[in-house]
């Protein structure tokens, strides 16, 4: 099949595509190329081919689309191209490459739309958050996981996000039934996951999966640090000795009947990205079993009841809101397991966090929640100053014991005597 433009013609259109076809600011300068390694980059080598480069790039300067550059002497010889700025709308024409500014309309349009639905859980969270997406596309900046510049995309997921928030999902839902509930075929959701896990993130403020909302991956997963041995029926064992690590296990929990681990204690840790993978680094000792929980997955609740009833478990998560709603939504998975808060109190900063609507929204509930009890106080403190404080995990910097409880600052922690060299610090 014949192509439809010159070869290095398409070359040329790539480059300057890449280079220049996605940004909405304005260039002054032509963009300009070396002819002869614009012909190699498209593959044009023969003396025929190149002839034919040089009759077309002609015709194209003649018509003041292009401009050439010749060899002073020779002038015959082209050395460079340059494609004026006034050029640039016939070459984005040509091949029917849509204009960026056009491409932030289509997205903003969707914006507008998508405010006008009413939400039926968090109407608030909802306009706020495409008040700020809207903001930000008009200044040419992209809120991640949507882009100005990919208007079908913020289309489909502005409509996926308010399907997954805008009712309340029964406990358990399978992800495959949600993706069909919402409309879409049953692979969807799943295909979508972690696109969708980030606008949610974006829309709430905070770290928020599918889980948080209800609904189940296909398979139980749990992210873990430390040892552990899953028991199978077939008398088999599977062990995980990667104390310094981070493991997924996912059908292997279905199949286990218990777990072991020489562990003392079990730490869920909210924040696994920084977090957790700080204090999988350190527990030299293997004394404490560490296991992802930003939400109390299937997963966790699995590993969790395969697990020896007398592990201690303590949960470290943030001391927002939210943080402190996932805490009871852990004590009440794995009822009547205890499980003891672990440095979640209200740290105040020098310039207040003020709370989000999203926090609002569900502050009065956890007041009264009856699994909150021993930490009323953090909580009725952060209502009555309608300020967060300092509640993300990482601000109490990184853990500095090599083991249990990893930060100097917990009642557990052993201090060295004044004068020594404490064997803990990391380094040394």
């Amino acid at each position: 099949m014949k192509q439809l433009h010159p070869a290095w013609l398409v070359e040329l259109h790539r480059q300057w595509f890449a280079a220049r076809g996605k940004r909405l600011d304005g260039k002054s300068r032509a963009f300009s190329r070396d002819w002869h390694r614009l012909l190699d980059d498209a593959g044009i080598t023969s003396a025929e081919d190149v002839a034919t480069a040089e009759r077309e790039a002609g015709k194209l300067h003649d018509a003041g689309k292009i401009i050439l550059a010749r060899h002073r002497y020779r002038r015959h010889l082209i050395e460079r191209l340059s494609l004026p700025v006034s050029s640039e709308a016939w070459l984005r024409d040509l091949f029917t490459t849509a204009a960026p500014e056009d491409l932030r309309q289509q997205s903003l349009a969707h914006v507008r739309e998508a405010s006008t639905r009413s939400h039926p859980r968090f109407p608030d969270t909802w306009r706020e958050w495409l008040d700020s997406v809207g903001t930000a596309f008009e200044a040419g900046r992209h809120v991640r996981p949507l882009a100005w510049n990919r208007p079908g995309l913020v289309l489909q997921m502005l409509d996926l996000t308010f399907g997954l928030t805008a009712r309340k999902w029964p406990e358990e839902t399978l992800i495959r039934e949600a993706s069909v509930e919402m409309g879409h075929e049953s692979k969807h959701l799943e295909r979508s996951r972690r696109i969708a896990e980030a606008c949610l993130a974006s829309m709430f403020l905070r770290p928020t999966s599918l889980a948080a909302l209800g609904i189940l991956g296909s398979q139980p997963r749990i992210e873990i640090a430390g040892e552990l041995v899953l028991h199978l029926p077939d008398g088999d064992a599977l062990k995980i000795d990667g104390f310094k690590g981070c493991y997924h296990l996912t059908t292997d929990l279905l199949r286990a009947v218990k777990a072991t681990t020489p562990a003392k204690r079990i730490l869920t840790v909210e924040n696994t990205k920084t977090t957790l993978r700080r204090i999988a680094s350190l527990n030299a000792d293997k004394e404490t079993l560490i296991l992802a929980c930003a939400y109390p997955t299937q997963g966790l609740q699995r590993l969790i009841e395969l697990l020896p009833s007398e592990l201690p478990i303590h949960h470290f998560g943030d001391t927002d809101p939210a943080g402190f709603q996932i805490l009871s939504k852990l004590r009440q998975a794995i009822a009547p397991r205890p499980v003891a808060p672990f440095l979640m109190h209200r740290r105040e900063r020098s310039e207040p966090r003020p709370l989000t609507t999203y926090d609002r929204g569900i502050l009065p509930a956890l007041l009264v929640d009856p699994w909150l009890e021993d930490v009323r106080t953090q909580l009725e403190s952060i209502s009555a100053s309608n300020d967060k404080g300092d509640f993300e995990q990482e601000t109490l910097g990184r853990p500095e014991l090599r083991e249990w409880p990893f930060y100097r600052i917990h009642p557990a922690a052993e201090l060295p005597a004044a004068g020594s060299r404490s064997p803990d610090r990391p380094g040394d």
